[in-house]
């Protein structure tokens, strides 16, 4: 659901980006929403119990798919990094040629060791550290 901000209010003075800009609704405007519901309903016809219960498992079911969704990238981008250094691993006492992606120059020889550079692992090659996409050729040591 889309709904367009047109002002700035007491609760949306520290955020950045407005509704319009990020184009879908969070946690946050629900509870601005509802607040405003609350704070000008018609004292003669309130929010019966049912309406009010019924929008606050509306939005503890948003929060939850949010979470969800957080854990979720975490978790692939975990099991992203797992499989990269199970491809660097794999690679320990194999002869490979790789390119250097700077300087175009091939070298060849034994995946020696592995070392992380933020976080990446790569292979070390006669002392030179290489990335896994600069490898061209694997071969097997016998």
């Amino acid at each position: 659901m889309y709904v367009a901000k047109t002002g700035a209010s007491q609760y949306t003075g520290h955020e950045t980006q407005t509704a319009v800009e990020r184009n879908q609704l969070d946690k946050h405007d629900f509870l601005r929403l509802l607040t405003t519901q609350l704070k000008h309903q018609d004292p003669m016809n309130p929010i019966k119990d049912q309406d009010f219960i019924a929008q606050l498992a509306q939005f503890t079911a948003l929060e939850q798919t949010q979470n969800l969704a957080q854990a979720m990238e975490k978790f692939v981008e975990s099991q992203e990094k797992m499989g990269l250094i199970s491809q660097a691993t794999s690679l320990l006492g194999k002869e490979v040629v790789v390119v250097n992606s700077d300087t175009e120059q091939a070298a060849a020889g034994l995946v020696s060791a592995i070392q992380f550079t933020d976080g990446v692992p790569q292979l070390v090659v006669d002392g030179q550290a290489y990335f896994l996409w600069e490898v061209q050729t694997i071969k097997v040591v016998s």
